[in-house]
């Protein structure tokens, strides 16, 4: 008899292809990644400079795992130099965990963060998410009987259209994409409004999440406010 695959089945069989690209000068922690992430079948091609990468197609890869402190330049200036052809998911590795480090990783388009030490199992459980979160952003987004729809760009409760503007949507989509994860103000702005930054001051955003509160109803008590931070969905 055939049964169907379960969600961790079918995650196992997608993954089971992907090709990495690491960028990390430190050789135990390549070592232990490429190795750890081989077991489900992830091939991982290490470099350890910025240099050795000049030649490579970064079209052949799935993801990059980057760090930030390279020996021959930083992690943040290839990162901005990769956004300016490619979309491909960014992992960025540094063993600084500050405030502003974080923030500017996301703000150069980084995926994910993660500090140094860290968890392998943690490490695959992110790329994991990535790639469910891009699988999922190619159709829609839910919670309960809330739904966006990312081809139409509308969004509904209960079946009915919720008149919500470009800046609005956005707001919402990289809420939902992440629910009950706090989101940096700075990283939102830059979603939804790029490098626009002169239509953006201080109050922009505040005033945004206010409106889509508003025309959410009961569901925009799930849009928190996380001081000096930014914002979550709560699920809960």
């Amino acid at each position: 008899m055939l049964y169907p695959k379960t969600y961790a089945e079918e995650t196992i069989e997608m993954m089971s292809d992907m090709k990495i690209l690491m960028i990390e000068d430190d050789k135990t922690i390549s070592f232990a990644v490429k190795t750890f992430l081989g077991k489900y079948g992830m091939e991982t091609g290490v470099f350890e400079s910025l240099k050795a990468t000049e030649n490579i197609d970064i079209n052949k890869y799935d993801l990059v795992i980057l760090d930030v402190n390279l020996p021959d330049g930083s992690g943040f200036d290839y990162l901005a130099y990769l956004r300016d052809f490619s979309d491909i998911p960014v992992i960025m590795l540094t063993v600084k965990d500050a405030e502003n480090y974080i923030l500017k990783g996301f703000s150069c388009g980084a995926d994910e963060y993660i500090t140094k030490p860290f968890s392998l199992p943690v490490l695959k459980a992110r790329i994991d998410n990535i790639f469910k979160r891009k699988e999922i952003k190619e159709e829609a987004l839910s919670y309960k009987d809330l739904h966006l729809d990312l081809k139409s760009m509308t969004a509904t409760i209960e079946g009915e259209k919720i008149a919500l503007n470009r800046q609005e949507f956005a707001v919402l989509e990289i809420l939902l994409s992440d629910p009950d994860i706090n989101i940096p103000r700075e990283r939102i702005i830059d979603g939804v409004w790029g490098y626009d930054l002169y239509e953006v001051n201080d109050n922009t955003l505040t005033v945004t999440v206010k409106r889509l509160r508003n025309k959410l109803g009961r569901y925009g008590l799930n849009i928190k406010t996380v001081r000096g931070i930014g914002y979550a969905w709560e699920s809960g």
